[in-house]
């Protein structure tokens, strides 16, 4: 077995203490979140959509993403 520093489970990164509520755990959801935001770009930019819809969008897509939190 390799001994590592982090690894990431079921989501979460596990650091050599066992915690996941780490910098590094937090960086990660909210990088996740940043990329889901991007890849919809078309739809933040179109003038066809309404503003609810994109909030729609934007709460099943991106918040969905960045609070998937462990308990």
């Amino acid at each position: 077995m390799e001994d590592v520093e982090s690894f990431t489970y079921l989501g979460s990164i596990i650091d050599e203490q066992g915690g996941s509520g780490s910098g590094a755990d937090v960086k990660t959801r909210i990088g996740k979140a940043r990329v889901a935001f991007l890849q919809l770009k078309n739809i933040w930019d179109s003038k066809q959509l309404s503003t609810n819809i994109k909030i729609t969008i934007f709460i099943i897509n991106v918040k969905t993403v960045s609070s998937t939190v462990r308990r």
